[in-house]
């Protein structure tokens, strides 16, 4: 087995109502994503939850692990004594990520008489606070030891869990977000956590591992090698990834999000059989179906294009901004349909064509607003292209859209409009099922 469900929380204390007292109004979108998080947490209802703390013992060339039957910790020293925790360990994993780490040659250190951390108690807080039953632990401290190594680290940790294992991985952003901020201002802790977001959104955690040191350096963040350890969890993995929140009113930057492993194959062949049989009922019949048996991460909106390929030239291709549907695979069975009959570029589909068609579905995620075509890349991102009501779209990744003013020519191009009277332009990703 292997690890399906990943969180990313914050730490400040002051997210803990004994604690914080009225700041929480400041931080309201942060509390709302992690009591989200706990509601998630007793859905799944995990055996073993893996924490990696920024605030445990730290090691300069080793990885730190809890090896004590039993850890507590309170908030004593944030003004809240009576908020107390007490877990007991999950041993048998221990030993197992210690074993496996020192064979391939990652030193581990074991860290005995040790207490809950704020690093760790705050997201146990949150992410246990529904559940009538109390998971065991693994409590991680990274080190500074190179972040491919760290990577490595959270491969390892994944190729040893069972099923029923959640990876939580705490940090805080950069603490220099604002004038007065913990650790001293610097515009560029902006620029880093707006770097992170957007990797985040993106699902491709492995380009944490290119981000600029000094870019690192100047932020004062301490969340980037919890992250990276989630990325290696999540290496090869088909993902989604959700940012919940992101906030910094006191100078740190707090970010709640989700990432969720997807069975690849099973995804897309639900996926891509909805379109199939959405176009082949509809041609048949003049019938629209009704999705069964939906998966779970369907059950929910989005915008979402449909292409259709026939002996690999397009056929069709429709798609919606947004959702427009009650959830993403009603959704793709409009969008099937409408590509099979309403591209004003082809005839309708016939029935005489079915058996040979090819179908791939882009799931859009949301659109974001570019301030300069420096933000784009034809390959990553498509564009929105707009004035007034005038609306242009380009998926990512097409044949032959290899630059970034040909992506936007055919864009406006497609929106009856000139480059020169774009008037706004937007980049989004997108999850794509089956070879476009």
């Amino acid at each position: 087995m292997s690890i399906e469900y990943a969180v990313i929380t914050p730490h400040p204390p002051l997210i803990i109502p004994d604690v914080g007292g009225r700041y929480l109004r400041e931080v309201s979108s942060t509390v709302e994503s992690m009591v989200n998080l706990g509601r998630r947490i007793k859905e799944i209802a995990p055996k073993t939850l893996i924490i990696v703390s920024p605030h445990c013992e730290l090691f300069l060339r080793y990885f730190g692990i809890v090896t004590q039957e039993r850890i507590e910790g309170n908030f004593r020293d944030f003004g809240a004594p009576m908020v107390r925790f007490e877990f007991e360990i999950d041993l048998t994993l221990t030993q197992k990520i210690i074993s496996s780490a020192t064979e391939s040659g990652l030193p581990v250190r074991e860290i005995v008489d040790a207490y809950l951390d704020h690093g760790a108690m705050v997201p146990l807080y949150y992410l246990t606070r529904e559940l009538d039953y109390k998971p065991k632990i693994v409590l991680l401290s990274f080190s500074l030891l190179p972040l491919e190594k760290i990577y490595s680290f959270g491969k390892i940790i994944d190729s040893l869990s069972e099923e029923n294992v959640v990876f939580v991985a705490s940090g805080d952003m950069s603490h220099r977000l604002l004038p007065g901020a913990p650790n001293g201002y610097d515009p560029m802790g902006k620029v880093f956590d707006q770097a992170i977001v957007e990797i985040v959104k993106s699902g491709d955690l492995k380009r944490l591992l290119e981000l600029d040191p000094e870019l690192i350096e100047r932020a004062g963040e301490c969340g980037l090698r919890s992250l990276v350890m989630l990325a290696g969890i999540m290496d090869g993995k088909k993902i989604r990834t959700k940012v919940l929140s992101y906030e910094g009113p006191f100078g740190v930057g707090y970010l709640v999000g989700e990432v969720i492993s997807v069975d690849s194959e099973d995804l897309e062949s639900y996926i891509l059989n909805l379109a199939k049989e959405a176009v082949e009922t509809y041609v048949k019949e003049r019938r629209v179906i009704t999705p069964q048996n939906i998966p779970e991460e369907l059950n929910r909106r989005a915008g979402a294009f449909v292409t259709i390929k026939k002996h690999g030239e397009l056929r069709g291709c429709i798609g919606t901004i947004q959702g427009t549907q009650p959830n993403l695979a009603y959704e793709i069975v409009q969008n099937a349909i409408s590509s099979a009959t309403q591209d004003p570029r082809f005839f309708p589909v016939s029935e005489e064509e079915l058996p040979e068609l090819q179908y791939s579905v882009d799931i859009l995620n949301p659109p974001e607003k570019v301030k300069d075509i420096s933000q784009l890349d034809p390959k990553v991102y498509g564009v929105i292209v707009e004035r007034g009501w005038q609306r242009g779209l380009l998926l990512p990744d097409l044949e032959g859209v290899d630059t970034v003013e040909e992506q936007l020519r055919i864009a406006a191009l497609k929106a009856g409009l000139s480059l020169d009277e774009v008037e706004n332009i937007y980049r989004f990703t997108v999850t794509r099922y089956g070879k476009k």
